[in-house]
């Protein structure tokens, strides 16, 4: 029971940061004005700091396994579920064409930052913070290329996108840490840049809330069951089987089994709503999917990261 607590008491904070951002949308405090501003921000600044603290100086980052396995797992994570739902995309959506890719797509894409970075601090430390940042190369690079290539068919648009500041940061935090050069970078710009990387979190599952109010609206649920209940199915119910599954028999580091234990809990999420804006796709749908997924999780995330600790026979801090 302490344990199921202790994994509810990290869960909790994140979804109640995301419960704020909603009023605050409600209360015309966070408008829209502001999101791709703050967007931009968190996702291209804030976060990157977080990740090179994380990174620039992690010695366990210095081991070949949490380097070179966790983005090559990353990877298959997104395109594994991206063909479980683009197999079923027709029977959910009813279509093949715009709505189904971008159905695929929302289920391959889960939470894989905002809400498992605080959650892996919580329960196993920085250590399992870089790998899981390590890890999000690939989902990054996953999401830009996969998902884009579904949905607009651009092999140079998906490429282009997939080079992008996140990936880049950790590239070169990898570089720094693996060389030695954090020794020589002054305490005054490793303070700031964590001061920085402390500031994501909040603003990124801030604007998460903010923008689940905004589409919450345009989202008819009753006419989308099939929708809703098959990204249930799929997202909280098959392919957190699967990726538990990975932690367990592949060859990975503590480290990597507990980003993939909490990876595996995740919801859909929110960034496939942009990307279906930008290339053609439905984003009510990956609303619909972002949505669901993410309220039914409230009550999977500790079942599972719970049932999953013991499977894999991992230890909370």
């Amino acid at each position: 029971m302490a344990e199921f607590l202790k994994v509810l008491g990290a869960v909790l904070p994140v979804f109640l940061i995301a419960l704020l951002g909603f009023q605050l949308r409600r209360m015309d405090w966070l408008t829209k004005a502001a999101d791709e501003s703050l967007l931009k921000v968190s996702v291209n600044v804030l976060l990157p700091c977080l990740a090179f603290s994380n990174i620039s100086n992690n010695p366990e980052l210095l081991k070949p396994e949490n380097v070179l396995l966790p983005p090559v797992v990353g990877f298959f994570s997104i395109g594994l579920g991206m063909a479980a739902g683009w197999l079923v995309r027709k029977f959910a959506t009813g279509s093949t064409d715009a709505s189904g890719r971008t159905f695929a797509i929302s289920i391959g894409v889960f939470n894989f930052g905002f809400v498992p970075i605080p959650l892996v601090r919580s329960l196993f430390g920085e250590n399992a913070v870089g790998v899981l940042f390590v890890f999000n190369v690939g989902t990054l690079l996953a999401m830009w290329s996969l998902g884009v290539m579904l949905l607009h068919g651009d092999l140079r648009t998906a490429i282009r996108k997939a080079i992008n500041v996140p990936v880049v940061t950790v590239v070169l935090a990898l570089v720094v840490n693996a060389t030695g050069l954090h020794a020589y970078i002054p305490g005054l710009a490793n303070d700031t840049i964590g001061m920085l990387g402390l500031c994501g979190i909040p603003m990124s599952i801030l604007l998460i809330g903010a923008m689940m109010k905004d589409h919450f609206a345009e989202c008819d649920f009753r006419s989308s069951f099939r929708v809703c209940s098959v990204s249930v199915a799929l997202r909280i119910g098959l392919l957190p089987v699967v990726m538990i599954a990975l932690a367990k028999w592949l060859p990975c580091s503590i480290e990597l089994q507990q980003v993939l234990l909490v990876q595996a809990a995740m919801p859909s999420a929110i960034f496939p709503v942009l990307i279906a804006r930008l290339y053609g796709g439905n984003p009510v749908v990956a609303t619909q999917v972002a949505i669901v997924t993410t309220l039914v999780s409230l009550g999977t995330i500790p079942l599972w990261l719970r049932a999953g600790a013991a499977f894999v026979d991992l230890d909370f801090e």
